[in-house]
């Protein structure tokens, strides 16, 4: 038997061992899940990002064929849940959420004390969904649009306080903005959640809110408060007949908006698996539907988008945080 090889079977050879390492890796991704997946929500259950995180965790279920977990991890306005994502294994068996909070705002308010990077500890997966703020008066104000309340607050300066679910939340900033573009003066009163801020608007305790849109509505269809604007670039489909607030402050556009990441360094395939699944699942019909009826919208994206968006935010929150001084209460 000869010992050598002819040219066409050493390029055969060659080929061969230049496509293993794709072989075995196409195969990796192929294989993934085969066992459940720990999804990090970085809010207790019940609230907006939960109840998104839940939806969308039964689609990834019945797409990829094993069990996509939540396990709520609160604490830090969303930081201690996102910051365990970055810390997890990087095998695709741990992923979650983030917010408009960790990857817009927090970065801004927290500064070397935030206990991730985030723009460096994540692979960027999908965004979400997104929900406008509501700006709602309470009805001893007599103003009926944006451009009567402006005019009445600036009639009346500081003598009227603007609730939200805490300082530093979307809700606050919200507010600040708005004082900002219009040159308004306003008390701001944190409460400890947006049941308890809802409260207060109904009370009189504070004569105005920009809460998530999903707290207020109802009470905004009973008639206890009057609804103004929504703080998204366009109407919510949910209420076409309240006008953004952007037709009256050109610019304004504040939305909660929640996504998907994994640590840094998961496995490209898996990531790319992740994302085509979680992209096929938000442009589902029924889960469209789903989310409209609580007055969010249905946002997939590619990584790079949702990485954009991040990047975008902590830009735009930086300047209202700089503008209106704000801090954290120690």
């Amino acid at each position: 038997m000869s010992n050598r090889f002819n040219r066409r079977q050493a390029l055969g050879i060659g080929a061969g061992i230049l496509a293993a390492p794709l072989v075995a890796s196409e195969g990796f991704a192929q294989a993934y899940p085969s066992r459940p997946v720990t999804v990090i929500v970085p809010f207790g259950a019940g609230g907006t990002t939960d109840v998104v995180g839940r939806i969308v965790a039964d689609r990834l279920t019945a797409r990829l064929g094993q069990s996509f977990v939540i396990e709520n991890r609160a604490g830090a306005g969303g930081n201690v849940g996102v910051a365990a994502i970055g810390r997890a294994a990087k095998d695709g068996y741990t992923i979650g959420m983030t917010t408009i909070a960790n990857h817009g705002i927090n970065p801004n308010l927290f500064g070397e004390r935030l206990p991730f990077k985030p723009l460096e500890d994540f692979e960027f997966l999908s965004l979400s969904s997104s929900q406008p703020n509501f700006l709602c008066i309470h009805p001893s104000i007599p103003a009926t649009n944006a451009q009567e309340l402006i005019a009445y607050l600036k009639a009346n300066p500081d003598k009227h306080n603007f609730g939200s679910s805490g300082i530093g939340t979307s809700i606050h900033l919200s507010g600040e903005l708005f004082m900002q573009l219009t040159g308004t003066k306003m008390g701001h009163v944190p409460f400890r959640s947006s049941a308890g801020l809802v409260q207060g608007l109904i009370s009189n305790e504070v004569q105005l809110s920009f809460d998530n849109f999903t707290s207020p509505f109802p009470h905004y269809k009973a008639g206890t408060i009057r609804g103004i604007a929504v703080t998204s670039a366009q109407r919510a489909s949910i209420a076409p007949e309240i006008p953004a607030l952007a037709d009256t402050l050109p610019g304004f556009d504040i939305t909660s908006w929640n996504g998907f990441v994994a640590p840094k360094g998961t496995p490209k395939e898996i990531c790319d698996r992740l994302t085509a699944a979680l992209q096929e699942s938000l442009k589902e019909a029924s889960l469209i539907q789903r989310f409209e009826t609580m007055g969010a919208a249905s946002t997939p994206s590619t990584p790079e988008e949702m990485r954009q968006k991040a990047v975008s935010e902590m830009a735009k929150f930086k300047e209202i945080i700089e503008k209106g001084n704000i801090r954290l209460q120690n």
